[in-house]
């Protein structure tokens, strides 16, 4: 459960040792500064991952309306799943549902529950199509015209529409983007703009919206929808199609020696 706490003191209110406990613990501020600019979404953790056969989510931090909201233990997805009773074949949505309680006259918790839902109630974190509980089927890549087919896949759990929060608005989820580094790490005849991509996530979790929107740009194609599932498949086209041009590096290394010559007599100086 995500948990936002309100802390507000009237006059003359007695702080109890519980109530300052609160405040040490609970950095508000300080997530305020540092992400003030970024757009709503997850801010880190909140990662699906296997282990021992179960589905967990892990623990993390969510912007959500300006607030922050915090997942403070892994969770058991698969638990979750199996308490919910749900019909084979059948796509869930994994929604926040937002609940409210005065805890203490000067404490009001927000929560934020996770529900399996039929419904698409943003906000979400991802869906997927239930087949058995220890199945949740994670695309891959593999070995086709097309690596990233799977992603699209119907019966593929989706992160398609999770928001990861970044500057300029929210970007992909990091699941999406580790599919992207395995692909790019195995291309051959990378392009410069690959490279810039793969520097990127080697030293971060994601890329921008405008790093992916300009990728598409270059590569001559055409986005004018704002459907977050056909702007990423339109990337991974791009990123499958895109080839190292020989001719325009050849032409590089004949503008750098025409430079060379201008700069530089036979005996070896500057002109």
């Amino acid at each position: 459960m995500f948990t936002n706490k309100n802390l507000k003191f009237a006059h003359g209110t007695i702080l109890t040792g519980a109530m300052l406990h609160e405040i040490y613990k609970y950095p508000r501020e300080f997530f305020r500064l540092i992400y003030k600019d970024f757009s709503d979404g997850i801010i880190c953790g909140l990662d699906y991952f296997m282990d021992e056969g179960n589905l967990f989510l892990s623990a993390g931090i969510m912007k959500l309306d300006g607030e922050f909201y915090f997942l403070e233990k892994n969770l058991n997805f698969s638990l979750l799943a199996e308490k919910n009773n749900l019909k084979t074949d059948q796509k869930y949505y994994i929604c926040l549902n937002k609940i409210s309680a005065v805890k203490e006259p000067c404490l009001t918790e927000n929560n934020f529950e996770i529900i399996l839902s039929q419904e698409n109630n943003f906000p979400t974190l991802g869906q997927f199509v239930f087949t058995k509980i220890d199945d949740f089927n994670f695309p891959i890549l593999i070995e086709s015209e097309n690596p990233f087919e799977r992603i699209f896949d119907r019966n593929a759990f989706n992160v398609l529409e999770v928001n990861f929060a970044a500057k300029g608005g929210a970007t992909f989820h990091p699941f999406l983007f580790r599919l992207v580094k395995d692909f790019l790490l195995k291309k051959k005849d990378k392009t410069p703009l690959d490279y810039s991509i793969l520097t990127q996530l080697q030293n971060a979790e994601t890329i921008s919206l405008q790093t992916i929107k300009s990728y598409i740009a270059e590569e001559g194609a055409e986005f004018n929808s704002g459907d977050r599932k056909s702007l990423f498949k339109i990337f991974c086209d791009c990123l499958v199609n895109s080839k190292f041009k020989l001719n325009y590096s050849l032409k590089l290394q004949e503008d750098e020696g025409e430079k060379n010559k201008r700069k530089f007599s036979p005996l070896g100086k500057l002109l």
